[in-house]
Order: structure tokens, then sequence, then C-alpha cells
């Protein structure tokens, strides 16, 4: 998990500061130097997908994410870990979905031989951040339901030591 953890980390570095300058650099070229890059604003926007999908992964390993405390607060103690764990299921399910269908378009992308308009790059490798980034927080999400169900075991270790 360490690895996933820098991998995730220096991703989000390297693509949140290239495509900073990349946004700069274009916007001073159009508007200073009457210059524009015509495919810099396609690199960022696919630069901007690609950190979107590894920084939800990285948020739901950090708890990030919204969540319906009210909700959660107002049942018994005891049942917590019932609902985050069934919360992590269903993120599981979703996610496995996603990356079926998104496989399913990356196939016919690559069939067809689409490319996009100002890169000139398969169009394929833009997309193929929905799989990659759902597939992420899906080995993240399986990591927080083992870590639930551990918890909740140690809880019940603990209050069985206690009585006896």
């Amino acid at each position: 998990m360490r690895l996933l953890d820098r991998f995730e980390h220096y991703a989000i570095i390297v693509l949140l500061s290239a495509m900073s300058i990349l946004v700069f650099v274009t916007t001073m070229a159009r508007y200073v130097f009457f210059y524009p890059i015509p495919w810099g604003e396609e690199a960022a926007r696919y630069m901007m997908v690609w950190l979107a999908y590894i920084g939800a992964s990285a948020g739901l390993k950090r708890g990030s994410h919204l969540g319906v405390e009210a909700f959660v607060s107002s049942l018994p103690r005891k049942w917590h870990w019932v609902l985050d764990a069934l919360r992590y299921l269903i993120i599981i399910l979703f996610n496995v979905l996603v990356i079926i269908f998104a496989a399913q378009i990356l196939r016919n992308q690559k069939a067809t031989g689409q490319i996009s308009p100002a890169l000139e790059i398969p169009i394929y490798f833009a997309y193929a951040a929905v799989p990659v980034g759902i597939g992420l927080m899906t080995i993240r999400a399986v990591q927080k339901l083992i870590e639930v169900i551990a918890a909740r075991d140690r809880q019940v270790v603990a209050a069985k030591g206690q009585e006896g």
C-alpha cells in the first residue's frame, strides 16, 4: 500500500503542477504574446480529469469524502460499523460496474481509432483515467472495509476481555 500511497501523492503533485504551469503559459501566450498554443487547453483538461480521479482515490483513503453523519450519529453506536461496512460495499459494487462499462468504452474507442483534436493522441489515453482512477478507489474501498471489519473484531475481543 505504501507504493500506492506514493504513486497517488506524486501523481497529484506532478499533474497539478504541470496543469497549473501549462494553463499559465497558455494564457500568457494567448493574451500577452498573441500566440495561442492550440493543444494547451486540451492537455490541461486531460490532466485535470486524471487529477480528479487519482485525487478521488487519495480522498477515499484519507476519509475526505462527504458522508451523512447526522443519520449515522442518530443510530446506536454499535451500528456505526455496519453502516461503514455497507458504505464501502456499495462503493466497491458501484466502482466495479463503472470499471466494466469504462472498459467497454475504451475498447470501442481503441477499435475506432479516435484521436483527440489538438494533441492528436488516441482518445482512450484521456478516457483511461476513469477505469484507472476508479480501480484505485476500489482498492482504497477494500482497504477501508478491511479496516472497519478489523476494528469491529478488536472491539468484540476487547468487550469479551472486559466481561471475563
